[in-house]
């Protein structure tokens, strides 16, 4: 019995003694993923207003994807390749940093995924593409989901810009 003791049950008490606080103190995270968002609320004449970008740096916003209308199916032609020809690699695709919705007249949210620039400039065009208002704007971030552990998803104070 002091045998059996020895080697089975003092380094299991030993074990549950260590593991049971640790698993106690550690913090489990939910799938890792979110979206930011960022509103911005239009004042003046928005009668012209086409459509509103959100950029950061060089890189701007471009009209969040949506469901495809249910089309015909077509199956496309059987293309040859030469073996010969050296192997060109296709471009990457960017990604814009922000998605835009038009949510009202003149309020429009911007979503990026798992980012929160400092800053950003917002531009209102016109149809033909035109500049008609523009602003640059510091954001503050809050977390409005998740934990301070995990992270989680964050909305920046709205960005007010007046179009003339």
């Amino acid at each position: 019995m002091r045998r059996v003791w020895g080697l089975i049950v003092r380094p299991a008490v030993l074990m549950l003694a260590v593991c049971i606080p640790v698993a106690g103190c550690s913090t489990a995270c939910p799938a890792i993923g979110w979206v930011n968002t960022v509103t911005v609320e239009l004042a003046g004449d928005v009668s012209n207003v086409s459509t509103l970008q959100l950029c950061d740096g060089d890189a701007c916003s471009e009209l969040g994807p949506r469901a495809a209308p249910s089309a015909p199916r077509s199956i496309a032609p059987t293309l040859s390749v030469d073996p010969s020809a050296p192997f060109t690699p296709a471009a990457q695709p960017t990604m814009a940093p922000f998605y835009a919705e038009r949510v009202d007249a003149d309020t429009w949210r911007f979503t990026v995924s798992m980012s929160s620039p400092d800053h950003v400039t917002a531009r209102v065009l016109s149809s033909t593409g035109a500049v008609i208002a523009e602003k640059e704007a510091e954001l503050d971030w809050k977390r409005v989901g998740g934990s301070a552990q995990c992270g989680g998803p964050a909305e920046a104070s709205p960005v007010l810009l007046t179009v003339p």
